[in-house]
């Protein structure tokens, strides 16, 4: 009895878990990323300041790099803080 039920929760969780279908915004040709558009590379970081991790952002692992590099890159020229601060 005790087994089926936690079968049956493991059942219902796995269901629920189902990959999200996102697709990655800069495969589409929505837009280019550039180190220069802070505003679009603030989407893809948390308020804390970090990146956005591939799942969150439905980004492809090929564009998750070039994203890395152009924020790192905004960054150290100064058009994205490295910490957001919330005060």
């Amino acid at each position: 009895m005790v087994k089926k039920k936690k079968q049956q929760k493991k059942e219902q969780e796995r269901i629920q878990r189902q990959p999200k279908n996102l697709s990655c915004p800069f495969c589409a040709g929505e837009q280019p990323i550039s180190y220069k558009d802070a505003e679009g590379l603030l989407r893809f970081v948390s308020n804390r300041g970090k990146i956005s991790s591939r799942g969150r952002s439905g980004v492809c692992a090929r564009h998750q790099r070039e994203l890395t590099r152009q924020i790192k890159r905004a960054r150290q020229i100064g058009l994205l803080p490295f910490v957001i601060s919330t005060t």
